[in-house]
């Protein structure tokens, strides 16, 4: 019993999913508002790790090229 209905919400959710495509592929390009660009939790991170390297620039700039690469690094994993 579990099994079917676990397959009933996947096959429900999978034709939800076309049947949302399929009438979002209907609309006009003119009538579709673009999509936000929300940045991810790896470029905020990185951003405030670039405004605390900042702060740190002229009093020890070796600690800030170090966390200016951390940075880096951080949101090249993330795949930014």
């Amino acid at each position: 019993m579990t099994t079917a209905t676990f397959q009933l919400k996947v096959q429900r959710t999978r034709f939800a999913h076309h049947a949302l495509a399929a009438l979002t592929a209907m609309i006009p390009e003119g009538f579709k508002r673009p999509a936000p660009v929300v940045p991810s939790s790896a470029a905020r991170e990185a951003a405030a790790v670039r405004e605390l390297a900042n702060s740190y620039l002229k009093t020890d700039p070796g600690f800030a090229g170090d966390l200016y690469a951390a940075a880096n690094r951080h949101e090249m994993q993330a795949g930014h």
